[in-house]
């Protein structure tokens, strides 16, 4: 039987040398463990700390990540990217040369009879309304068009610098994200889905609700957490190798 894995919030590129390399490690143990023709593998936001694409340019210090990406789908891997909001600014790069999946910010499904809606899930609190302006400014063609007239030696440390901004904001405040994510999935459910699959808060989290789940996938910064499909169930699982 084939198995969907699921994991958000790696933020590649937000620690220190050392921090990085072990997380590279971690995460590279896990790809080899999935590494089965026909599974498939859901990348829901963040995986970068920081990515602005230019049409000739990338960051080249996710060269190893993104090979070992690459090795995955050779395998006969399906990786599935859905943007988060450190790394919402593609253009094809990955699609083009890596042959990653990209998929809307919003993607719905169907694994194994259940209907599953995916999201990252930046901006759905109460409290994101200046976040869900700012969203927007950031994510309109014609801003990213003008911030890539930017030198790439200007406009990606600006962008990182952003990044880590953003970062340093949310983990000052204790948000209980809970309730409001279970309100959120209780609307999608009662819409019929089965699993509603999200990031962003880096709090791993798995309610069952009747026969519904929602999980949050938590992160590969403290948590090491994924989510897995397999014969129907989705569960709540943490990488420790």
């Amino acid at each position: 039987m084939t198995k969907s894995y699921f994991i958000s919030d790696i933020h590649f590129g937000e620690g220190t040398k050392s921090e990085e390399e072990k997380k590279f490690a971690r995460l590279k143990s896990f790809f080899e463990f999935i590494k089965q023709p026909g599974d498939e593998l859901f990348i829901v936001g963040d995986l970068f700390d920081f990515w602005f694409e230019y049409k000739h340019v990338v960051p080249n210090k996710f060269y190893m990540l993104l090979f070992e990406i690459s090795k995955l789908i050779e395998a006969d891997v399906m990786v599935n990217f859905l943007r988060g909001n450190h790394d919402c600014w593609l253009l094809d790069f990955l699609s083009s040369q890596v042959k990653i999946n990209i998929l809307p910010d919003i993607f719905t499904t169907e694994i194994d009879s259940k209907k599953i809606f995916i999201f990252h899930g930046d901006g759905i609190l109460k409290r994101d309304k200046g976040y869900r302006l700012l969203k927007k400014v950031f994510r309109h063609p014609l801003n990213i068009f003008f911030y890539r007239w930017l030198h790439p030696d200007l406009g990606i440390p600006l962008t990182k610098f952003m990044s880590r901004t953003s970062r340093k904001y949310t983990s000052t405040k204790n948000f209980d994200y809970k309730d409001e994510y279970i309100e959120y999935a209780m609307d999608k459910f009662n819409q019929g889905y089965d699993y509603v699959i999200l990031g962003h808060s880096h709090n791993p989290l798995l309610e069952k609700i009747d026969n519904k789940v929602l999980i949050n996938l938590g992160d590969w910064i403290s948590h090491f957490s994924y989510g897995k499909i397999a014969n129907g169930t989705l569960s709540l699982n943490y990488w420790n190798s």
